[in-house]
């Protein structure tokens, strides 16, 4: 089989995590935790007439597309959420394994045939892991302004398999500069040889950083929540990809909340949820982080 019917049927499961990943979302409560049975346990139904859903109404993407985003018993709209997060649960589970085989440079042939080490699928497998979490985090944050201290801790537990799993690369299959998607940039801007030391760092700097925004704002510009998914995602990104992960949710953030306030649709002193925009620093660093370091460096010169 070739490589693109591989990446065809991991799009598809992950269309099929994605759709379990909005039961998550809507049934999520506060007081329980997230994986709890009453979250995933029973059938799926309409929100507004409690219809519950046969199995040709649940195929993902598929369904939302031929009732016309409707609901066949009432006729109510559906969220567009439910077509978007499949479509995302679908792009992770088959763009994060081709953008790191690419990165790594490993032959997609080689990659589909389960020909390398054991350790490596493992590290695409936590990756998928990490994006599907943020992907919860996210919605959930949008949704409710809460990050579950329960998928808060499985990204740590994440971030220090992704942390093992590079430091197997005894024999060289990966790249010279594979504990940091800024590549050469991490020699210039943190020459640290320790993959372990590279990413504790990571997981300190970044915890204490955000701690300290919390105390001075008294929790008003960052909560506990971010602080402590701060510290997770230093564990996954290790030094230096924390710090501009972090540069860049605060522009991002900064920009999006100027505008809204601009649009008349917050006022300055509303809360907005700051994970999005952790989640969107963490796209740009691992798919561009290079690219915009060279961008930045370049801009002056050096």
């Amino acid at each position: 089989m070739t490589p693109f019917f591989y990446l065809v049927m991991m799009f598809l499961f992950g269309t099929a995590i994605g759709s379990f990943s909005n039961v998550l979302i809507f049934r999520y409560n506060p007081d329980l935790n997230v994986f709890s049975p009453p979250h995933i346990s029973g059938r799926s139904h309409c929100p507004k007439c409690g219809h519950n859903l046969s199995w040709y109404e649940l195929i993902p993407v598929v369904s939302f597309l031929i009732q016309g985003g409707r609901c066949r018993s009432c006729n109510a709209k559906i969220s567009w959420q439910y077509i978007i997060v499949e479509l995302i649960g679908g792009s992770i589970f088959a763009g994060i394994p081709l953008f790191l085989n690419s990165f790594y440079g490993i032959a997609g042939k080689a990659f589909f045939a389960f020909s390398l080490p054991y350790w490596y699928y493992c590290l695409i497998a936590s990756w998928i892991l990490v994006f599907w979490v943020l992907l919860l985090i996210t919605v959930i944050d949008l949704r409710l302004f809460i990050i579950p201290d329960e998928l808060t801790i499985f990204l740590i537990v994440l971030g220090a398999g992704i942390t093992f799993f590079l430091s197997q690369n005894i024999h060289g299959l990966l790249t010279p500069f594979r504990t940091s998607f800024l590549q050469q940039y991490e020699l210039l801007l943190a020459p640290i040889s320790s993959i372990w030391l590279s990413h504790i760092a990571g997981a300190i700097g970044g915890f204490l950083f955000f701690l300290a925004l919390s105390i001075l704002t008294r929790g008003r510009g960052i909560g506990f929540g971010d602080v402590k998914l701060s510290f997770a995602l230093g564990i996954i990104f290790g030094w230096p990809d924390i710090a501009i992960l972090s540069i860049l949710a605060f522009i991002v953030g900064g920009l999006w909340s100027v505008g809204l306030v601009i649009l008349g649709a917050k006022k300055m002193k509303d809360k907005v949820p700051f994970a999005p925009f952790f989640v969107v620093g963490t796209l740009l660093t691992f798919f561009f982080g290079m690219a915009i370091v060279k961008g930045y460096l370049g801009a002056f010169g050096l």
